[in-house]
């Protein structure tokens, strides 16, 4: 088994964070709407980071941005994300769950 050296997942938030910042505030809100997670999401996102990470597909710490950005309940007011988890965060781990367990809906 290889070791992971690079963090894949902070590499494509900074990729998305610079595609964020050129976005019409209006687009920038809807994005930001479109990345709400049920509780049952949330369970399921934190479910697929683990096994991951467990099975060599994460490193330690691609899984803990993913458990961070989750947060143990989520945030009402952020989504069902943890408070202050940022929208490039958000794209990135959503895109993350789609290839770990599939579409989102």
């Amino acid at each position: 088994m290889s070791t992971i050296t690079t963090n894949r997942v902070q590499a494509a938030i900074d990729r998305i964070a610079e595609r964020c910042a050129d976005l019409a505030p209006d687009a920038a809100a809807d994005l930001e709407r479109e990345m709400d997670v049920t509780a049952a999401e949330h369970f399921a996102y934190q479910e697929a980071q683990a096994r991951a990470h467990v099975s060599g597909r994460l490193s330690a710490g691609e899984a803990m941005i993913v458990y961070r950005a989750l947060g143990e309940t989520g945030s009402r007011g952020n989504g069902g994300w943890a408070a202050g988890t940022d929208l490039p965060t958000k794209v990135a781990a959503t895109l993350l769950m789609g290839e770990l367990i599939g579409g989102r809906r």
